[in-house]
């Protein structure tokens, strides 16, 4: 489980060395004495040091009282058909003082939508009938239903809006140390000779340079000779080349052969065939002008697969996942592109597949090849838990509660 650093945790004054479950592993004078105790301990687990934080999610007492309870009721049966395997191990989490900031961002949204669930006689803990199968459900999501309701649903927001915040940071396309700052989609290009070839129907050149110092990101990068190999090796991985990193201005792919790549002494070398398109003929003009002298590349970095230096002012790249390559002709359109890469990034980071893997099973499962049971496991586990809780039978419910109130009567 990844670890950051956070200057706002609760419990301690100074700098504080956090689990990814939210855990404080320990209070510090200063930050750099923070960064060193949790580098120690991602590199004693195998884990990651992903950097300073500014959400704390220490869970308050009252929160993990009301999971605890949940789960009591939930034992005691009264909890409904509706209640997930899911919520009930993540009730236990809470419970114990720990939790995701997926999950916080998801109860946030089912508070939201299931705040009609407490209007029902019984779901107040001063009301006869207490509890209620929604007040169980509300109490294993981590929220009271009493006097310190407000309180949950506004610790949960609050939190919800910082994590998605925190999350909007790490995801810029501006170059940032993905190991250090948030990880996403990073993109580099590169001034350089594009020529055309033949009639003008092919061109050549170079979307990076090997052993060749970066202007300030504002860090300093270099990328490795043999840095693309394992990504040009997979043959299921279909690289594409755009205008602007933009999808709906696809030039050319790997996989129909329209687009080679190779790494030479240089760097990474793409060669191209263009097709008989709007955006394809726009580009041999350009090319035939001299206008575009541009490439670029979106990619992503697998554990293990940079090295910096101590001060932090530089970086070698030394194994890359790529995503795509582009031609630039001065005006980017980053955002789909972006968005798709962030996505499986996102996916990779929930079912604990690194994303080359993660590419290669669902390109498998939508050609109808076998794929290795873990992996459709884990992504079945990824699919269960986006579905939306059971709504409560309320008009069941209901109905019960009439028929106890006529036996009363009469």
């Amino acid at each position: 489980m990844p670890y950051f650093i956070s200057d706002s945790a609760e419990g301690c004054d100074g700098w504080a060395t956090v689990k990814d479950d939210g855990e404080v592993m320990g209070c510090h004078a200063t930050k750099q004495e923070a960064i060193d105790q949790a580098v120690a301990i991602a590199l004693a687990e195998g884990s990651e040091y992903v950097g300073e934080r500014q959400v704390d999610l220490t869970i308050p007492e009252y929160i993990r009282d009301a999971a605890a309870q949940g789960l009591a009721y939930h034992d005691e049966g009264l909890s409904g058909d509706g209640v997930t395997a899911q919520t009930v191990r993540e009730a236990t989490l809470m419970a114990r003082g720990e939790i995701s900031e997926d999950k916080v961002v998801r109860v946030s949204a089912w508070a939201a939508r299931h705040r009609a669930d407490l209007d029902a006689d019984g779901a107040r803990p001063d009301e006869d009938g207490y509890p209620t199968p929604g007040a169980v459900a509300h109490l294993l999501w981590g929220i009271p239903t009493g006097s310190r309701y407000d309180d949950a649903v506004a610790w949960f927001d609050r939190k919800s809006e910082q994590v998605k915040a925190d999350r909007s940071a790490g995801m810029e396309i501006t170059p940032v140390k993905p190991r250090t700052e948030g990880s996403g989609v990073e993109f580099r290009s590169l001034d350089g000779e594009i020529r055309a070839e033949g009639e003008g129907n092919t061109f050549v050149g170079y979307a990076a340079v090997f052993n060749s110092d970066s202007q300030p990101l504002p860090f300093t990068e270099r990328i490795l000779p043999g840095a693309f190999a394992k990504s040009l090796r997979n043959r299921r991985r279909d690289i594409r080349l755009y205008v602007n990193h933009n999808s709906d201005m696809v030039l050319a792919s790997k996989r129909s052969g329209s687009l080679r790549l190779v790494e030479d002494d240089k760097g990474l070398r793409v060669e191209a065939d263009l097709p008989n398109t709007t955006a394809g003929n726009d580009l041999r003009e350009l090319l035939r002008t001299g206008v575009v002298d541009k490439m670029s590349f979106g990619f992503t970095v697998p554990r293990g697969g940079d090295r910096w230096s101590e001060d932090g002012q530089t970086r070698e790249l030394r194994e890359i996942a790529l995503h795509e390559v582009s031609v630039v002709t001065g005006f980017p359109a980053y955002e789909a592109t972006a968005a798709a890469v962030r996505s499986l990034s996102a996916l990779s980071e929930r079912t604990g597949m690194a994303v080359d893997d993660l590419s290669e099973t669902l390109e498998a499962l939508a050609s109808g090849e076998q794929v290795d049971a873990e992996k459709v496991e884990a992504l079945a586990r990824i699919v269960e838990s986006a579905k939306p809780e059971p709504e409560p039978d309320l008009l069941g419910l209901k109905a019960k509660q009439t028929e106890l109130l006529a036996k009363k009567v009469f």
